[in-house]
């Protein structure tokens, strides 16, 4: 194994359940949990601890409004706080996203839902000023108009063990990436998570991430370049990382900021 791919997955191993990095949750036999499993944060009120549950199918919802939030131009906090927001107010039915009024009364009081949230919560310390976009709720919407269509491909994909089935359909979706920009980069995010809690029996090779910071540690540390193609790239990345995905790579601008590397 490449000398540096080992040390990026021994300091995940090492710094696993460390609040210091709070996406670091890895099981007691060395597999990752999963980003949703446990976000970290706990709510203050009664000590809940937020995470979804992928059986529950307003959870499942609320994993693909994290992957289309953080597909647009921001940080993962800015998604993981929008996402943990919807958890606590829970004042919305899916369908109710279908409205246009209904989104856009979310967008006017967007400052004030993320007030709230951080008011509520207490966890992992962002280290940018939590803020939501404007192009958050748009997208909301789109998987709410195609959310009958996305249950039944990810069924077919799962009976079909085909799930390029599932990723060629949502790939399709105008409006889940920035502005009416489709969403690529994220769709191994929601097959990873998938993946992670047992919901679908899915090939690893379709679920690591290859965003840019994933791309910017493998340029830059590993010395390796992934293929262009996002689910090329996810393949080598699930070949050398596997059960741990795409998480140690990820890691590795914290290890770099804590001087563990």
């Amino acid at each position: 194994m490449n000398e540096k791919i080992n040390k990026l997955i021994k300091l995940s191993l090492i710094n696993k359940n460390n609040k210091d990095f709070p996406y670091l949750k890895i099981s007691n036999d060395d597999k990752y949990s999963g980003w949703v499993s446990n976000f970290n944060l706990t709510r203050l009120s009664d000590n809940f601890q937020i995470k979804l549950n992928l059986k529950n199918e307003k959870d499942l919802f609320l994993l693909f409004v994290l992957a289309s939030s953080w597909s647009k131009n921001t940080r993962w906090e800015n998604a993981v706080y929008f996402v943990v927001s919807l958890i606590l107010t829970d004042d919305f039915k899916i369908k109710d996203w279908h409205s246009p009024e209904f989104v856009n009364k979310h967008i006017e009081y967007r400052q004030e839902s993320c007030q709230s949230v951080l008011n509520k919560v207490y966890g992992f310390q962002s280290r940018i000023k939590i803020s939501f976009k404007k192009d958050f709720y748009p997208s909301v919407k789109v998987l709410s108009d195609n959310w009958e269509t996305i249950k039944m491909k990810l069924e077919e994909s799962d009976k079909k063990q085909d799930w390029e089935i599932f990723i060629n359909y949502i790939s399709s979706v105008e409006g889940l990436g920035t502005g009416k920009k489709k969403m690529r980069i994220k769709i191994p995010l929601i097959l990873r998570e998938l993946r992670c809690q047992n919901i679908y029996n899915i090939d690893g090779k379709y679920c690591c991430v290859a965003d840019k910071r994933v791309r910017d540690t493998y340029k830059n540390y590993i010395n390796k370049k992934l293929p262009s193609n996002y689910l090329k790239a996810s393949e080598v990345i699930w070949n050398d990382f596997k059960e741990l995905y795409d998480i140690p790579a990820f890691a590795y601008t914290d290890f770099l900021e804590r001087n563990l590397i």
